[in-house]
């Protein structure tokens, strides 16, 4: 963010005071844009700063909950590894340098597929450890039942 405030800053004073613009300024404003987009999708959901609706999960049972959080969990990993999978037949289709900026298109959504990797690996981690924890919580129950017996 402070790279593209700091050229287009010089791009605007260079036009005011030697009436000349930076050419090259709008195409990397645009590129380091989207890096900044698709990089912080990982950011934003690892901080807690996503919106997150669990109004309804919040209010069933607590194993109900547990396991719709599993389910919502495996459909997060089912969407995100859609997308990776989408990624080998896009990236192949990206081709030709940006105008004025020299790099190939398919660099504008690699980030997206990097962000899309780390929740990958981060909901498949807390799946597991969900997963464990919904069989362990299982398995105490039922020897406190065994103990009540």
């Amino acid at each position: 963010m402070l790279t593209m405030l700091a050229i287009n800053l010089a791009n605007i004073l260079s036009r005011l005071f030697f009436d000349i613009g930076i050419i090259w300024v709008f195409p990397w404003t645009e590129v380091l844009f989207i890096w900044c987009i698709f990089f912080s999708f990982y950011v934003i959901y690892r901080r807690g700063q996503d919106v997150a609706i669990d109004v309804l999960t919040r209010r069933l049972p607590d194993k109900l909950g547990a396991a719709t959080e599993i389910l919502v969990m495996a459909l997060v990993i089912g969407l995100m590894a859609l997308i990776l999978w989408q990624a080998t037949i896009l990236l192949p289709r990206q081709v030709g340098r940006v105008d004025m900026v020299g790099i190939q298109r398919y660099w504008l959504s690699i980030p997206l597929f990097v962000s899309c990797s780390l929740i990958l690996i981060d909901f498949l981690l807390r799946l597991v450890r969900a997963a464990r924890d919904f069989g362990g919580s299982a398995a105490a129950g039922n020897s406190d039942k065994e103990k009540h017996e």
